[in-house]
Formats: C-alpha cells, structure tokens, sequence
C-alpha cells in the first residue's frame, strides 16, 4: 500500500459513493486519511448496499413517525432506539498468524425513530426484574429491621432474618421476570417488543445479518440524537447514487 501523504481532495474515496457510504463527514476523522485506500472497498461497499433491505436502513432513522409503533396512528419520534447488527461477509482473513476468518464483516446501527410512549413500555418491560426485588426488599427490611420482629425471628433460627431478605431478593427477582414476560406479551399487539419481528429486522436476518451479541432479545439503547458518523448512517439518496468501479488492477 502506498503510504505517502495524500491531500483530502487527492484521497482516492473522496466525492465518491463509497466515501459517501462511510459517512465519516470530516476527512480528519476517516480511518483511510493520508493513504490510499485498497480499491477492493469499492466492491465491498458494493456488496454492502445488496445486502441492505428495501428502502435501506436508512428509511429506519429518516422516518417521520414512530418505527417501532404497530398502532395507527403512530407516535411522534422523540429519540432513537438503537441496536446493532453484524454480517460475516465480506469473507476476508484476519491478520492473525492462524489465518482465522473474521466472524464480523460488515456492523451497523440500526436507528428505530421512536416515540416516548414506546420508549417508556419497552424501558418498563426491561427493568421489572430489577424494580421488583427492590420494592419487595424494601417491604420487608423494616420487619427484619425492628427488633420485635427481629427478635422472634431469631429465636426461632437465628439465621432466619437473613433468609427473609435473600428469599424478598430471590423472590423479586423471579416475579420481576414474570411480570416482564407477561407485560411484554400484553404490549406486542401494539409495538414491537422483540425488534426481530420488526419487517425490515427480519428481512435483513434473511440476508445473512445477525443481532452482533445474539440475544433473544436484542437490548434496546436510547438516545436523543442519531448517531451521525459511520458505515450504515448514511441518508437514503446516498444508496441511489452511481455505483464506484474499482480500478483494474495492473499486471
């Protein structure tokens, strides 16, 4: 790889659709700054954009309305809910003296413009494994607590006092997931709970795309503005601009 120094106007990405799909906005913060970059990103870059959905992931964060509301009509967005998915291609060798192959090629994060109303059930749903065996601890400490109550517990065991409060932890938590799991079935006729079954979610895991930690419900994390910067950030029309051709190379 040539290594000299280039001009920002010189980088052979630059005024691209390729640099466009990279989206980095400033040259400064572009990992390829000052080399030339390997004319194979083209046909990659290339591969990325087939391996979109319709109407690109883009259509995600660029939407008017809530895109994780089933209900008409939709919630206004208010923030964003984001995740990240992971394809394997393209294939490539990592730089490893045992040659392994990456598992992650390509990464995105996916932008679901989303309403208050959404972001609250779906915040709700994730943390009453944790709220309920606060409340329930919280219930029982002052009886374990008060030495009326401390005492004839004692004498019966004295090891009971601290059982009561592990089995309020224990037993919390346990309701905790119930409740969740029940809140959560209660709720998914009118948003999209597990963002799997979302259609434009599910047309990429048909294509190869994977949630990058592969849970069964991938986490949600939310933000008030987008992330901007990056592979997978790019607004629509960039998808429909003229395709690069990589150089030939020289014999």
């Amino acid at each position: 790889m040539d290594e000299r120094k280039l001009t920002d106007t010189e980088c052979t990405l630059y005024g691209t659709k390729s640099c466009a799909l990279l989206n980095m906005q400033d040259c400064d913060k572009c990992p390829l700054k000052g080399r030339v970059a390997d004319p194979a990103i083209h046909d990659d870059l290339k591969l990325f954009c087939d391996l979109q959905p319709e109407g690109t992931v883009a259509q995600l964060f660029e939407s008017e309305t809530c895109t994780l509301c089933k209900d008409e009509p939709k919630g206004k967005p208010t923030g964003f809910a984001v995740f990240d998915m992971a394809h394997t291609e393209p294939k490539k060798l990592a730089q490893r003296k045992w040659l392994q192959k990456q598992e992650t090629g390509f990464m995105v994060p996916l932008q679901f413009a989303c309403c208050s109303k959404c972001r609250r059930r779906i915040l709700l749903r994730a943390y009453l494994p944790l709220i309920t065996p606060i409340v329930l601890t919280l219930i029982v400490l002052p009886f374990v607590m008060i030495e009326h109550f401390a005492q004839t517990m004692r004498q019966a065991a004295g090891w009971l006092p601290l059982a009561v409060v592990l089995a309020a932890i224990v037993g919390g938590y346990a309701v905790g997931k119930l409740l969740s799991y029940l809140y959560g079935r209660k709720i998914e006729t009118e948003l999209y709970v597990d963002v799997r079954t979302h259609p434009i979610v599910t047309e990429m895991i048909e294509k190869g795309w994977r949630p990058l930690f592969n849970d069964r419900t991938p986490h949600l994390a939310f933000t008030k503005k987008r992330i901007d910067r990056g592979l997978g950030t790019a607004p629509r029309a960039v998808y429909d601009m003229p395709d690069c051709e990589a150089p030939a190379s020289e014999e």
